[in-house]
């Protein structure tokens, strides 16, 4: 049985390679997951660890990372096996092999039936090149991993920490409290999603509230819209992010929140069925009493809800 770790590793290094060119599809990443579903021994837990590099540009020096452990874990012929076994898999995921791709797979097939494990440690070495470099690409692995943690339970945040240092932003509020309206934002964005696709009247009603609400700027609220759109319609986790707002607010900021909710389930023509039994669910998610849920459903005047 191969070291979960090791295997690990080769589904990040597939990931990696799938995204050489800087662009993945929907259609590329749906494949690419069917091909990692066959590894064998990885849990749903795990899957995440493996998810996360699927959802942003793989670097050259997180591939590095990835092609070192991979080259100095290979430590039996059931590793060697599995490395052949699953290239071979994405080889023909497009329903042949090329000739390159065929010369390429039976050159690393004699590398690894020939060569005693210890190549791969001498292989490991040679790609990194100086201690300086191993550093740098270490920690731009690390960096991403690290981050599994809000990849799964807030991916507002996590979409938006780099996105704030890419341009130069810097919110001035404590993290919680991004931490906080990012889960809130996430929200917001999943009620405006309801009814097939965001407006625009939506998306600035979700950056108002965001400034009105919490403190941001005009440029800070739209991002954290744009990003929490973009998320909703990908589809967030549902659960994680209720119980996440839940978990780091109080009751009066929960209850004053579903007012929010109804401003952005009014912000396209007039309140639908459909997403008051959304913030309904999101109300009993919070644990508000009904009453709460009634109070805030009332601030829609009678003539803009489907529903009384």
């Amino acid at each position: 049985m191969s070291d979960k770790t090791f295997t690990i590793d080769l589904a990040r290094l597939l990931v990696a390679a799938a995204w050489v060119d800087g662009e993945l599809s929907n259609e590329e990443i749906n494949a690419l997951k069917d091909l990692l579903f066959t590894i064998p021994e990885i849990s749903g837990e795990e899957w995440k660890h493996i998810e996360i590099y699927m959802d942003s540009p793989v670097t050259s020096a997180e591939r590095e990372v990835l092609l070192s452990r991979v080259l100095t874990n290979i430590t039996s012929k059931k590793d060697k096996a599995l490395v052949i076994e699953t290239l071979t898999q994405l080889f023909q995921a497009d329903g042949e092999i090329t000739d390159e791709e065929s010369a390429v797979l039976q050159e690393i097939s004699q590398i690894l039936a020939k060569a005693h494990t210890g190549i791969f440690a001498r292989m490991s070495r040679m790609v990194k090149t100086s201690v300086k470099r191993r550093n740098e690409t270490s920690k731009a692995a690390a960096q991403r991993e690290s981050r599994v943690d809000d990849f799964i339970m807030n991916t507002v945040y996590y979409q938006l920490e780099p996105e704030l240092a890419a341009k130069g932003i810097e919110i001035n509020l404590p993290e919680q409290q991004v931490r906080k309206l990012c889960f809130a934002a996430g929200l917001l964005a999943r009620i405006a999603a309801v009814d097939a696709g965001i407006s625009e009247s939506e998306r600035k009603t979700i950056a108002s509230i965001l400034s009105e609400e919490w403190g941001l700027s005009g440029h800070e609220a739209a991002l954290v819209a744009e990003i929490s759109c973009q998320r909703a319609l990908k589809g967030l986790d549902y659960y994680r992010t209720t119980r996440g707002f839940f978990d780091c607010s109080n009751h009066d900021e929960r209850k004053a929140f579903l007012k929010c909710l109804f401003k952005i389930a009014n912000a396209s023509d007039m309140t639908s069925y459909a997403e008051v039994e959304e913030i309904r669910r999101i109300s009993t998610s919070l644990k508000l009493p009904h009453k709460d849920f009634i109070e805030a459903k009332l601030t829609i005047p009678r003539k803009d809800r489907e529903v009384l």
